[in-house]
């Protein structure tokens, strides 16, 4: 091959400025830190044409419409999804029409186009969607040039196992989360399949952690040879301190309000924390399926004074909470990282999390105790927010674990297991 940059075609769901949790802030670092090593291209189920990376085209396809004439997926101008540093001259001139052919028994393309303009990527009808994702990437790449498949997630593995039997390009899959952390370790639905689907085809996995990696081996039977863990990491950040003056002491909570991010326990928690002091108040930021079950247990315990609930909110609101809290909870029962907690070790907040978390492979000087131990959950909290000395030598000490924490380091990893899929191309 006479070309320098391996060429990866990333297969995502989330992506910035379209994100519901931590999976589009983590594809959106790796591919950053990528772009200047890799010829990298994204395609996504939806994206906006507005959000603009450095040297890496990124393809949603909410943006082609069908032309049932021709059985023709159709894009008027392929150069909106280019980034800056390759719209040359040449190709400002040249035809920028995109006709792709698209025949498909099971999913029209009437009914892709429509489900990728859906407001929420996810959703009742997710499989529909994964379905027609792998649909028509694996029609897409007729028109790309790529050495290898990087696929993230499960709602991907269905593209890149269509895209390597197509192609016979390597796989390499980019596990996050799993079925067994979002449901229970015995789960064997639907989605759990496919992720196993996935798993076995790949000829490489990536889990986010140590954690996630003892998952893949233990529930779906996967050879460890083929596992090699690469940590997330954070952007860099404007970090700022609110200064308060209502006498109160606040925990924040940021995630998902699921099974996997122990709302029980978190309850349990605020419960006993709330006997201990009468000025705590947890502050629980996100939405989710046992939102309102665990807004009926707070009410039942006469405890609507001590929590707020925020709801979903956006980047600037989490970062004015980050730089308001005294203490950031994480109870999760199968957390396979956790960058909510990274972002808060950013913004100098003492972290209490569960053992049962990635992340704390990379924050040594949190307090971790079992996601069931509310106990010793609720004790590690009260010494946060009443002990000065505690609180200080806790922020001190974990400022040095996220030094070394970043996405640079990460994507070096993420370039070995490149370079040993496709040998034959240098990677820097």
């Amino acid at each position: 091959m006479d070309y320098g940059k391996i060429r990866v075609l990333m297969l995502g769901w989330e992506f910035p400025p379209i994100v519901t949790g931590g999976l589009g802030p983590a594809c959106y670092g790796l591919a950053k830190a990528l772009a200047g090593f890799t010829d990298l291209k994204i395609i996504l189920p939806k994206s906006d044409l507005n959000f603009k990376m450095r040297k890496v085209n990124i393809l949603g396809l909410n943006h082609f419409t069908f032309d049932p004439i021709g059985n023709e997926l159709f894009l008027a101008d392929y150069r909106t999804f280019l980034a800056t540093e390759f719209l040359t001259h040449e190709l400002n001139n040249q035809l920028a029409e995109l006709r792709v052919p698209y025949y498909s028994y099971d999913i029209s393309g009437f009914e892709a186009i429509s489900l990728f303009n859906e407001s929420d990527s996810y959703g009742i009808n997710v499989i529909r969607k994964v379905q027609a994702y792998a649909e028509v990437v694996e029609k897409l790449a007729d028109t790309i040039d790529f050495d290898l498949i990087h696929a993230h997630d499960w709602i991907t593995y269905p593209a890149g196992i269509k895209l390597k039997e197509k192609t016979g390009k390597p796989l390499l899959v980019h596990v996050h989360s799993l079925e067994t952390d979002r449901a229970n370790p015995d789960v064997r639905n639907q989605v759990y399949f496919i992720e196993k689907n996935g798993l076995e085809a790949a000829d490489h996995i990536l889990p986010v952690s140590e954690y996630t990696k003892h998952s893949i081996i233990n529930y779906y039977g996967i050879n460890p040879d083929k596992i090699s863990p690469v940590y997330n990491a954070i952007e860099a950040a404007h970090v700022y301190k609110i200064q308060r003056t209502d006498g109160q002491k606040w925990v924040l909570f940021l995630g998902r309000i699921t099974r996997q991010k122990g709302p029980e326990f978190l309850f349990e928690t605020i419960v006993k924390l709330s006997r201990r002091m009468t000025n705590v108040k947890f502050y629980i930021a996100g939405s989710g399926d046992l939102a309102e079950d665990l807004k009926i247990k707070v009410a039942n315990a006469g405890l609507n004074d001590a929590v707020v609930f925020t709801g979903f909110i956006n980047r600037q609101k989490i970062e004015e909470l980050l730089a308001s809290a005294d203490a950031y909870f994480m109870p999760s029962v199968s957390e396979p990282f956790g960058l909510s907690a990274l972002e808060a070790a950013q913004f100098n907040v003492p972290c209490v999390i569960s053992k049962q978390s990635g992340v704390n492979e990379v924050l040594f000087n949190v307090l971790k105790a079992d996601c069931w131990d509310t106990n010793k959950l609720s004790d590690y909290l009260y010494g946060v927010l009443n002990y000065a000395g505690l609180r200080d030598t806790m922020v001190r000490l974990t400022a040095n674990d996220i030094r070394n924490i970043s996405w640079d380091n990460s994507a070096r990893e993420v370039l070995k297991s490149y370079k040993r899929m496709v040998p034959q191309v240098d990677v820097v």
